[in-house]
């Protein structure tokens, strides 16, 4: 269930080509918030693919060494950032494998985003790059 301010109908709009712009500032934001946690930050989902209508929803991934709740909770907190509370937030199993994550939504007010928090070398982390490269 989405946060109460989220609460919007779910529409796939066409392409637009401010996406990678939106993503980049987001990027940044979280870059400069999260100083060294993250081994890399990518763009991911729908809007990260040229041309492909979507639900205007930016998908970041934020790929670290390891996740840690109660720091990772408390860093992303304290920019604003909450941690979704639905039960399959915290594992994901791509290819029969568990593994751990967390998804953040954005601050009340701010540009719409998931931000999915995975170990950089899991295999969930390199499926969302592979469906995405793939699409």
């Amino acid at each position: 269930m989405p946060f109460p301010d989220e609460v919007r109908p779910v529409a796939a709009v066409d392409y637009r080509p401010e996406w990678p712009g939106e993503f980049e500032r987001l990027s940044e934001q979280l870059r400069g918030a999260l100083g060294d946690l993250p081994v890399a930050i990518d763009h991911v989902g729908s809007t990260s693919v040229p041309g492909l209508p979507a639900k205007d929803c930016i998908d970041m991934q934020v790929r670290v060494r390891s996740i840690d709740e109660t720091r990772d909770g408390a860093l992303f907190a304290a920019i604003g950032f909450r941690c979704r509370p639905e039960p399959w937030n915290h594992v994901e199993v791509p290819g029969g494998i568990r593994c751990r994550k967390l998804v953040f939504a954005p601050p009340i007010g701010a540009r719409p985003c998931n931000v999915h928090l995975r170990v950089g070398a899991g295999p969930n982390a390199r499926y969302a790059l592979l469906f995405r490269d793939y699409l």
